[in-house]
């Protein structure tokens, strides 16, 4: 029996992440899209042949017997949209963040629990090569013992909420950090037990008046080590990348190319120095070789090397099989109390 989803928001994230996700699952069938905006509804309903178009939520959840609702819309709404879902007894997928408020994100909680349905956070990075690579490594103890982690995420300052000044996104608590640093915190959190933003130090160093500040680094203290992640949007190029120091290696991870390069102890000699630049060298080419095999792969529009296809397979999986899902309600509220404490503070 097919998993019938309703799909609230028709922007970008929608129709570039989302639906290619849903309308490439076997066994699933996305019945409605909703939007206030119509005329933008009934453009994705064609592109990506939903036949039920709406303006509102409830009139949606009212007409259509769904069993998940898939909520891409700012975050000032997604405490509201999620429980209205739920209260139907919809199974949600929500963007991140999962809400403006820890108040908010534990209302969510408790409505999920309440209605026995799940409540998942997209937190797709989760299930890059890179990450997944780098938690094998640091759960196996190739690296030794953890010592710290570092976390940075690079907003290109021509991007779409860098460049409009009416973006939503500088409405929020803390700007727009509110918006980009969701994916840093919980791969931050993947890596150290509760992690716990210690310091905060935030600057507007670029030219945008309607930003308050534009470059954050936070410093982190957990169970298991230190940590620290930072934010720029006044880079030139977009990316995210990842530190890892143990004991007995170091990780570097990139987030966009998909990939992890090692490096091991040597000593100050220059034989010793000799070989590890050999290591970090021949290392390069298979990341040359993968960043190669990525890029064709989007190109040729191949979903399913996309991290969202993953995520949101595991969802489908964890509802049909009653399995956890990838990204847990409690999750979700984990990183919300961080990304609260850091934002109050900008």
């Amino acid at each position: 029996m097919k998993l019938k989803v309703g799909v609230v928001g028709a922007g970008f994230i929608t129709k570039e992440l989302h639906l290619p996700v849903w309308t490439n699952l076997r066994d699933v069938h996305v019945t409605a899209v909703c939007d206030k905006n119509t005329s933008l509804a009934k453009e994705v309903s064609s592109r990506f042949g939903i036949k039920h178009v709406f303006s509102d939520v409830t009139d949606m959840l009212t007409k259509e017997k769904l069993d998940l609702v898939d909520i891409c819309t700012p975050p000032k709404t997604h405490s509201f949209l999620s429980i209205q879902a739920m209260e139907a007894g919809c199974n949600v997928l929500v963007e991140k963040p999962m809400a403006v408020s820890v108040r908010e994100a534990k209302e969510m909680v408790d409505t999920s629990k309440k209605y026995g349905v799940r409540l998942c956070v997209v937190h797709q990075n989760l299930f890059n090569p890179a990450v997944m690579r780098a938690r094998r490594m640091v759960e196996g103890g190739v690296i030794g013992k953890l010592l710290n982690v570092d976390v940075r995420t690079f907003e290109s300052k021509m991007s779409a909420m860098c460049l409009n000044r009416n973006h939503w996104c500088h409405t929020l608590l803390g700007g727009i950090f509110c918006e980009i640093l969701p994916h840093p915190i919980y791969l931050l959190q993947v890596f150290l037990r509760e992690a716990d933003p210690v310091h905060v130090l935030s600057e507007k160093l670029g030219d945008r008046d309607w930003m308050k500040k534009d470059e954050l680094m936070v410093s982190v203290e957990a169970q298991n080590g230190l940590g620290s992640l930072g934010v720029s949007c006044n880079s030139l190029v977009h990316g995210d990348t990842f530190d890892i120091l143990g004991t007995e290696m170091a990780l570097r991870g990139d987030i966009w190319g998909r990939t992890v390069i090692t490096y091991k102890p040597h000593t100050q000699s220059p034989l010793s120095v000799g070989k590890s630049n050999l290591h970090v060298g021949l290392q390069s080419f298979k990341v040359m070789g993968t960043t190669a095999s990525t890029v064709l792969s989007m190109i040729r529009g191949v979903i399913r090397a996309r991290a969202h296809y993953t995520f949101i397979s595991k969802l489908v999986d964890s509802i049909r099989n009653n399995k956890k899902a990838p990204t847990t309600a409690e999750d979700g509220l984990e990183t919300v109390e961080f990304l609260e404490a850091v934002c109050k503070k900008i």
